[in-house]
C-alpha cells in the first residue's frame, strides 16, 4: 500500500484516473476513454502496489471507503474503475489503510478543499461526517452515502445493501446450517457503524423466530481480521458448547474461520458472515465457512458512480432522499462455483 499527500494530508490511496479523449469533464457515456493510471488492490491486509493519487479536481468523482485493508474494497474499487471507463470520467478511491474515523474525516476535508465533481462516502462513524457533508452540500458538491448510510445528514441519498434485510438473510442461512437449536456467538466490526448495527438488528430479528436458538455473546473486532480471530478464539474458550457463529462486518468471517480452523472445529460449529472475499472462499472450500452474504460491491460502486455523475450533471430521475437497494445473494458451497463464474469482478 502506498501513501500519498492531498491537501497536505498523508493517507493511503487506490486510485484510477480515466479521462475521455475529448476535452472536458462529465462527457457522454459513449465517449471513448483511455486509462491514464491504474491501481492494484491490497487483499487481506497485505501490501499491494497502488497507482499514485493525482490531484483531485472539479472533474473528479471521489469514493471514500472505510479503509483499504479489507478485501471487500478491492471489488468495490474495481466496480468504480469499470464504470469510470464506460462513462469517460475521472474517479479516485481514497481511504485510510485501516478503519479510522478520524483519518477518513481528514481525507474528506482534503478532498472537499479541491472541490470535486461528487463524493460517495462509506462512513466509519456516521456522526463524524455529518458536518463535512453539510459543508460539501453548501459548496454545491453532490454527496451520497454508499455501502453504509449516514442518518440525519444532508447526503442526497443512499445506495447499498438493505442491511436489516441482509441480517435476516444471514440468520436464515445460519439456521439452515446449524438447525433449530443451539447457542450462537456473534462477532461484529463495530457498534457505531450504522450498516453493521442494522445487520446485527436483522440477524437478531431472524434468530428470534427460532426459540431454540440462543445468542450467548457478542464481541467487537474493530473491523480487523486479526481482531475477529482473537475475539472468536475467546468465544470458543468461553462457550465450548457453541453450535454457530455469525460475523457482521466483512472482516469478521475470515477471523472466525481462522479461529475454527486453529481449534479443529470446522464443520462442528457453523459459521456464516458477509462478503465473498478470498479468505472466505478458501475457508468455505475447507469446510470452515457454511455461508456468506454477498453485497455485490462491484455493481454497487458502478451504480453509485452513475448516480453521482447524473447528480453532477443534473440528469436522471432520482430525487433527493433516494434509497437504492442493491440486493444481496447468499453464497454457500452448493452455489459457490456458479457465483464465482457469473459475479462481475
Amino acid at each position: 500500500m502506498r501513501s500519498v499527500a492531498i491537501g497536505g494530508v498523508l493517507f493511503a490511496a487506490l486510485s484510477l484516473t480515466v479521462t475521455a479523449c475529448s476535452s472536458g469533464a462529465g462527457t457522454s457515456a459513449n465517449a471513448p476513454a483511455a486509462a491514464a493510471g491504474s491501481a492494484a488492490g491490497a487483499a487481506g491486509g497485505s501490501s499491494g502496489a497502488a497507482g499514485a493519487a493525482s490531484a483531485v479536481g472539479g472533474d473528479t468523482y471521489v469514493f471514500l471507503p472505510k479503509s483499504l485493508d479489507n478485501p471487500y474494497w478491492v471489488d468495490a474499487r474495481k466496480g468504480m474503475e469499470d464504470e469510470a471507463k464506460k462513462l469517460g470520467v475521472k474517479a479516485q478511491f481514497l481511504g485510510p489503510n485501516t478503519d479510522d474515523a478520524g483519518q477518513q474525516v481528514a481525507i474528506f476535508e482534503s478532498v472537499l478543499a479541491q472541490k470535486p465533481a461528487g463524493i460517495a462516502v462509506s462512513p466509519n462513524d456516521p456522526a463524524s461526517v455529518i458536518n463535512i457533508i453539510s459543508q460539501a452540500r453548501a459548496a454545491g458538491i453532490p454527496v451520497i452515502a454508499w455501502d453504509g448510510p449516514v442518518p440525519n445528514s444532508k447526503v442526497m441519498g443512499y445506495i447499498g445493501t438493505n442491511n436489516v434485510t441482509a441480517g435476516v438473510r444471514q440468520a436464515d442461512a445460519l439456521v439452515k446450517a446449524m438447525g433449530e437449536t443451539g447457542s450462537v456467538a456473534i462477532v461484529t466490526g463495530s457498534l457505531s457503524a450504522t450498516n453493521l448495527v442494522q445487520r446485527l438488528q436483522g440477524l437478531k430479528q431472524g434468530l428470534a423466530k427460532h426459540p431454540g436458538i440462543k445468542i450467548v455473546a457478542t464481541e467487537v473486532s474493530d473491523e480487523s481480521i486479526a481482531g475477529a480471530q482473537s475475539k472468536a478464539e475467546t468465544l470458543l474458550q468461553a462457550h465450548p458448547d457453541l453450535k454457530g457463529m455469525a460475523g457482521i462486518s466483512g472482516s469478521d468471517l475470515p477471523g472466525i474461520a481462522g479461529a475454527l480452523k486453529a481449534a479443529g472445529k470446522c464443520g462442528q460449529i457453523k459459521a456464516v458472515g458477509f462478503d465473498v472475499v478470498p479468505q472466505d472462499v478458501t475457508a468455505m472450500e475447507g469446510k470452515c465457512v457454511d455461508a456468506t452474504i454477498s453485497q455485490k460491491p462491484f455493481g454497487m460502486t458502478a451504480q453509485a458512480l452513475q448516480i453521482l455523475a447524473n447528480l453532477h450533471n443534473k440528469k436522471g430521475a432520482l430525487k433527493e432522499g433516494f434509497n437504492v437497494d442493491t440486493g444481496v445473494e447468499v453464497v454457500t458451497p452448493d452455489n459457490l462455483k456458479n457465483f464465482q463464474a457469473t459475479a462481475p469482478h
